[in-house]
Protein backbone atom coordinates (compact mmCIF):
# COMPACT_ATOMS: atom_id res chain seq x y z
CA UNK A 1 0.00 0.00 0.00
CA UNK A 2 1.39 3.43 -0.99
CA UNK A 3 0.77 6.77 0.70
CA UNK A 4 1.76 10.31 -0.23
CA UNK A 5 2.02 9.95 -3.98
CA UNK A 6 3.73 12.80 -5.75
CA UNK A 7 2.04 12.75 -9.14
CA UNK A 8 1.77 16.06 -10.94
CA UNK A 9 -0.24 17.52 -13.80
CA UNK A 10 0.66 17.26 -17.46
CA UNK A 11 3.50 19.36 -18.73
CA UNK A 12 2.88 21.83 -21.47
CA UNK A 13 4.28 21.05 -24.88
CA UNK A 14 7.55 22.65 -25.90
CA UNK A 15 10.39 23.97 -23.74
CA UNK A 16 9.50 25.73 -20.54
CA UNK A 17 10.63 29.27 -19.82
CA UNK A 18 13.03 30.23 -17.08
CA UNK A 19 12.29 32.73 -14.34
CA UNK A 20 12.15 36.45 -15.06
CA UNK A 21 14.50 38.84 -13.28
CA UNK A 22 13.08 42.16 -12.07
CA UNK A 23 15.21 45.25 -11.45
CA UNK A 24 13.71 48.45 -9.95
CA UNK A 25 14.59 51.55 -11.97
CA UNK A 26 14.18 54.89 -10.21
CA UNK A 27 13.16 57.57 -12.70
CA UNK A 28 12.62 61.29 -12.15
CA UNK A 29 9.39 62.94 -13.26
CA UNK A 30 11.45 65.05 -15.66
CA UNK A 31 12.72 61.93 -17.44
CA UNK A 32 9.21 60.47 -17.61
CA UNK A 33 8.05 63.75 -19.19
CA UNK A 34 10.89 64.15 -21.69
CA UNK A 35 11.93 60.53 -22.26
CA UNK A 36 15.45 59.22 -21.82
CA UNK A 37 17.78 56.37 -22.74
CA UNK A 38 20.05 54.97 -20.02
CA UNK A 39 22.73 52.30 -20.31
CA UNK A 40 22.69 49.64 -17.60
CA UNK A 41 25.10 46.74 -17.17
CA UNK A 42 23.63 43.36 -16.21
CA UNK A 43 25.29 40.03 -15.56
CA UNK A 44 23.69 36.65 -16.18
CA UNK A 45 24.55 32.98 -16.38
CA UNK A 46 25.00 31.45 -19.84
CA UNK A 47 25.49 27.81 -20.78
CA UNK A 48 28.83 26.61 -22.11
CA UNK A 49 28.99 23.61 -24.43
CA UNK A 50 26.43 20.84 -24.65
CA UNK A 51 23.98 19.82 -21.96
CA UNK A 52 23.27 16.25 -21.02
CA UNK A 53 20.39 14.62 -19.23
CA UNK A 54 21.00 13.89 -15.57
CA UNK A 55 21.40 10.15 -15.11
CA UNK A 56 20.48 10.29 -11.44
CA UNK A 57 16.91 11.52 -12.06
CA UNK A 58 16.47 10.70 -15.78
CA UNK A 59 15.84 14.35 -16.57
CA UNK A 60 12.95 14.69 -14.11
CA UNK A 61 14.72 16.92 -11.61
CA UNK A 62 13.40 14.83 -8.73
CA UNK A 63 14.20 11.40 -7.36
CA UNK A 64 11.65 9.07 -5.78
CA UNK A 65 12.35 7.34 -2.51
CA UNK A 66 10.32 4.61 -0.85
CA UNK A 67 10.18 4.51 2.93
CA UNK A 68 8.51 1.77 4.97
CA UNK A 69 6.42 3.30 7.73
CA UNK A 70 4.70 0.13 8.97
CA UNK A 71 4.34 -3.53 8.12
CA UNK A 72 2.97 -3.63 4.58
CA UNK A 73 2.80 0.16 4.33
CA UNK A 74 5.27 2.13 2.24
CA UNK A 75 5.45 5.91 1.83
CA UNK A 76 6.61 7.42 -1.46
CA UNK A 77 8.63 10.61 -1.19
CA UNK A 78 10.01 12.97 -3.79
CA UNK A 79 13.03 15.18 -3.29
CA UNK A 80 15.00 17.47 -5.53
CA UNK A 81 17.85 15.80 -7.32
CA UNK A 82 21.14 16.77 -5.72
CA UNK A 83 23.17 15.97 -8.85
CA UNK A 84 21.51 18.52 -11.16
CA UNK A 85 19.94 20.88 -8.60
CA UNK A 86 16.43 19.94 -9.75
CA UNK A 87 16.98 21.04 -13.37
CA UNK A 88 17.04 17.56 -14.91
CA UNK A 89 20.10 18.39 -17.01
CA UNK A 90 23.76 18.96 -16.31
CA UNK A 91 25.96 21.55 -17.99
CA UNK A 92 28.72 24.06 -17.49
CA UNK A 93 27.98 27.76 -16.91
CA UNK A 94 29.77 31.05 -16.94
CA UNK A 95 28.95 34.65 -16.03
CA UNK A 96 28.39 37.09 -18.88
CA UNK A 97 28.17 40.88 -18.62
CA UNK A 98 26.07 42.86 -21.07
CA UNK A 99 25.20 46.54 -21.37
CA UNK A 100 21.53 47.16 -22.15
CA UNK A 101 20.12 50.40 -23.52
CA UNK A 102 16.95 51.05 -21.54
CA UNK A 103 14.51 53.39 -23.28
CA UNK A 104 12.31 55.36 -20.90
CA UNK A 105 9.45 56.46 -23.13
CA UNK A 106 7.55 59.70 -22.62
CA UNK A 107 4.56 59.29 -20.33
CA UNK A 108 5.54 55.95 -18.80
CA UNK A 109 3.93 55.29 -15.43
CA UNK A 110 4.96 54.04 -12.02
CA UNK A 111 5.48 50.24 -11.90
CA UNK A 112 5.41 49.95 -15.70
CA UNK A 113 7.76 47.30 -17.11
CA UNK A 114 10.52 47.74 -19.67
CA UNK A 115 11.07 44.20 -20.95
CA UNK A 116 14.20 42.64 -22.46
CA UNK A 117 13.06 39.23 -23.68
CA UNK A 118 15.34 36.24 -23.25
CA UNK A 119 18.01 38.18 -21.34
CA UNK A 120 17.67 36.38 -17.99
CA UNK A 121 19.81 33.42 -16.89
CA UNK A 122 20.03 30.51 -19.31
CA UNK A 123 18.70 27.19 -18.00
CA UNK A 124 19.13 23.71 -19.51
CA UNK A 125 16.21 22.68 -21.73
CA UNK A 126 14.41 25.97 -21.04
CA UNK A 127 13.94 29.22 -22.85
CA UNK A 128 15.64 32.09 -21.00
CA UNK A 129 13.32 34.31 -19.01
CA UNK A 130 13.07 38.08 -19.37
CA UNK A 131 14.84 40.92 -17.63
CA UNK A 132 12.25 43.47 -16.54
CA UNK A 133 13.12 46.98 -15.43
CA UNK A 134 10.30 48.24 -13.19
CA UNK A 135 9.83 52.01 -13.37
CA UNK A 136 9.84 53.59 -9.92
CA UNK A 137 8.68 57.19 -10.21
CA UNK A 138 10.48 59.55 -7.85
CA UNK A 139 8.56 62.14 -5.86
CA UNK A 140 8.82 65.68 -7.21
CA UNK A 141 9.19 68.83 -5.14
CA UNK A 142 6.56 70.80 -7.11
CA UNK A 143 4.39 68.48 -9.17
CA UNK A 144 2.18 65.57 -8.18
CA UNK A 145 1.08 63.16 -10.87
CA UNK A 146 -2.01 61.05 -11.45
CA UNK A 147 -2.28 59.40 -14.86
CA UNK A 148 -1.51 62.03 -17.48
CA UNK A 149 -2.49 64.94 -15.22
CA UNK A 150 -0.22 67.02 -13.02
CA UNK A 151 -1.14 68.98 -9.89
CA UNK A 152 0.50 71.84 -8.06
CA UNK A 153 -0.65 73.63 -4.90
CA UNK A 154 -0.71 77.40 -4.66
CA UNK A 155 -1.47 79.67 -1.71
CA UNK A 156 -2.74 83.14 -2.63
CA UNK A 157 -3.55 86.07 -0.40
CA UNK A 158 -7.08 87.41 -0.16
CA UNK A 159 -5.90 90.41 -2.18
CA UNK A 160 -4.63 88.11 -4.97
CA UNK A 161 -7.77 85.99 -4.85
CA UNK A 162 -9.96 89.03 -5.45
CA UNK A 163 -7.77 91.39 -7.46
CA UNK A 164 -5.65 89.04 -9.55
CA UNK A 165 -2.25 87.35 -9.46
CA UNK A 166 0.56 85.99 -11.56
CA UNK A 167 3.48 83.69 -10.77
CA UNK A 168 6.12 81.75 -12.64
CA UNK A 169 6.84 78.02 -12.64
CA UNK A 170 9.53 76.02 -14.39
CA UNK A 171 7.95 73.05 -16.17
CA UNK A 172 9.45 69.57 -16.43
CA UNK A 173 10.98 70.35 -19.83
CA UNK A 174 12.62 73.56 -18.58
CA UNK A 175 10.06 76.00 -20.02
CA UNK A 176 9.06 78.98 -17.91
CA UNK A 177 5.28 79.31 -17.68
CA UNK A 178 3.56 82.39 -16.29
CA UNK A 179 0.24 81.49 -14.67
CA UNK A 180 -1.88 84.63 -14.65
CA UNK A 181 -5.46 85.24 -13.65
CA UNK A 182 -7.95 86.77 -16.06
CA UNK A 183 -9.50 90.20 -15.39
CA UNK A 184 -12.38 89.79 -12.95
CA UNK A 185 -11.45 86.18 -12.12
CA UNK A 186 -12.02 85.29 -8.43
CA UNK A 187 -10.30 82.46 -6.58
CA UNK A 188 -12.63 81.02 -3.96
CA UNK A 189 -11.80 79.47 -0.63
CA UNK A 190 -13.56 76.24 -1.64
CA UNK A 191 -15.66 74.85 -4.46
CA UNK A 192 -19.46 74.76 -4.39
CA UNK A 193 -19.42 71.10 -3.28
CA UNK A 194 -17.13 71.95 -0.35
CA UNK A 195 -14.12 70.43 -2.05
CA UNK A 196 -10.84 72.31 -2.52
CA UNK A 197 -11.04 74.97 -5.21
CA UNK A 198 -9.06 74.06 -8.33
CA UNK A 199 -8.51 75.30 -11.88
CA UNK A 200 -6.54 73.87 -14.79
CA UNK A 201 -4.00 74.96 -17.35
CA UNK A 202 -5.18 72.89 -20.30
CA UNK A 203 -2.64 70.73 -22.10
CA UNK A 204 0.22 71.28 -19.65
CA UNK A 205 0.13 67.86 -18.00
CA UNK A 206 2.14 64.72 -18.81
CA UNK A 207 2.47 63.28 -22.32
CA UNK A 208 0.24 60.26 -22.92
CA UNK A 209 2.28 57.08 -23.20
CA UNK A 210 2.15 55.87 -26.79
CA UNK A 211 0.81 59.20 -28.02
CA UNK A 212 3.03 61.88 -26.47
CA UNK A 213 1.52 64.69 -28.52
CA UNK A 214 -1.67 64.37 -26.45
CA UNK A 215 -1.06 65.74 -22.97
CA UNK A 216 -3.08 65.85 -19.79
CA UNK A 217 -3.90 68.98 -17.82
CA UNK A 218 -2.08 70.89 -15.11
CA UNK A 219 -4.34 71.27 -12.07
CA UNK A 220 -3.78 74.15 -9.65
CA UNK A 221 -5.14 73.53 -6.15
CA UNK A 222 -5.73 76.86 -4.42
CA UNK A 223 -5.62 77.87 -0.78
CA UNK A 224 -6.77 81.39 0.06
CA UNK A 225 -4.90 82.96 2.96
CA UNK A 226 -7.14 85.30 4.95
CA UNK A 227 -5.86 88.07 7.25
CA UNK A 228 -5.40 87.15 10.91
CA UNK A 229 -7.25 88.82 13.76
CA UNK A 230 -6.03 92.36 14.17
CA UNK A 231 -4.30 92.60 10.78
CA UNK A 232 -6.83 95.16 9.53
CA UNK A 233 -7.38 98.45 11.30
CA UNK A 234 -10.75 100.19 11.59
CA UNK A 235 -10.20 102.39 8.53
CA UNK A 236 -9.27 99.41 6.33
CA UNK A 237 -12.31 97.45 7.53
CA UNK A 238 -14.58 100.37 6.76
CA UNK A 239 -13.04 100.79 3.30
CA UNK A 240 -13.51 97.11 2.53
CA UNK A 241 -17.08 97.22 3.75
CA UNK A 242 -17.82 99.95 1.24
CA UNK A 243 -15.98 98.27 -1.66
CA UNK A 244 -16.89 94.59 -1.30
CA UNK A 245 -20.38 93.31 -2.10
CA UNK A 246 -22.53 91.60 0.51
CA UNK A 247 -21.72 93.83 3.49
CA UNK A 248 -23.25 92.70 6.78
CA UNK A 249 -26.36 94.59 7.88
CA UNK A 250 -26.85 95.79 11.45
CA UNK A 251 -29.65 94.10 13.38
CA UNK A 252 -31.96 95.80 15.83
CA UNK A 253 -32.10 94.45 19.37
CA UNK A 254 -32.78 95.53 22.93
CA UNK A 255 -29.48 95.52 24.84
CA UNK A 256 -31.41 95.10 28.08
CA UNK A 257 -32.83 91.70 27.07
CA UNK A 258 -30.61 90.34 24.26
CA UNK A 259 -27.26 88.70 24.94
CA UNK A 260 -24.24 89.53 22.76
CA UNK A 261 -21.94 86.51 22.19
CA UNK A 262 -18.43 86.65 20.72
CA UNK A 263 -16.60 83.88 18.86
CA UNK A 264 -13.59 82.00 20.17
CA UNK A 265 -11.12 79.76 18.39
CA UNK A 266 -12.36 76.20 17.85
CA UNK A 267 -11.15 72.86 16.49
CA UNK A 268 -13.81 70.91 14.57
CA UNK A 269 -12.23 67.66 15.79
CA UNK A 270 -13.66 68.42 19.22
CA UNK A 271 -17.23 68.66 17.93
CA UNK A 272 -19.43 66.38 20.07
CA UNK A 273 -17.00 66.28 23.00
CA UNK A 274 -18.43 69.14 25.01
CA UNK A 275 -20.48 69.03 28.18
CA UNK A 276 -20.20 67.33 31.55
CA UNK A 277 -19.16 63.93 30.19
CA UNK A 278 -15.71 65.19 29.21
CA UNK A 279 -15.11 67.98 31.70
CA UNK A 280 -16.58 66.52 34.90
CA UNK A 281 -19.23 68.10 37.10
CA UNK A 282 -18.44 70.64 39.79
CA UNK A 283 -21.65 69.73 41.54
CA UNK A 284 -20.70 66.11 42.43
CA UNK A 285 -21.48 65.36 46.06
CA UNK A 286 -18.60 64.89 48.49
CA UNK A 287 -20.39 61.84 49.85
CA UNK A 288 -19.66 59.96 46.63
CA UNK A 289 -15.89 60.14 47.08
CA UNK A 290 -15.72 56.86 48.97
CA UNK A 291 -18.20 55.05 46.79
CA UNK A 292 -21.82 54.12 47.56
CA UNK A 293 -22.77 53.88 51.29
CA UNK A 294 -24.44 50.72 52.55
CA UNK A 295 -27.67 51.08 54.51
CA UNK A 296 -28.09 48.81 57.54
CA UNK A 297 -31.52 47.85 58.84
CA UNK A 298 -31.87 46.87 62.50
CA UNK A 299 -34.92 45.08 63.87
CA UNK A 300 -35.95 45.73 67.46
Amino acid sequence: MFFGGGGGGRRSAGPRRGEDINHPLKVSLEDLYNGKTVKLAVSREVLVGDTKMCSACDGQGVVVELRQIALGMVQQLQRRCAECGGEGYQCKRKKEREVLEVLIEKGMKHNQKIVFRGKADEKPNKEPGNINFIVQEKEHALFKRKGADLLISKTVSLNEALCGFEWKITHLDGREIIIKSKPGEVIKAEASDRRPFAKIVAGEGMPSHGNPFVKGNLYVLFTVEFPDDGDLNADQVEALRKILPGAGMSVEYDPETAEVAHLEHADIKHFGKGGVSNHGSQYDSDDDEDGPQQVQCQQS
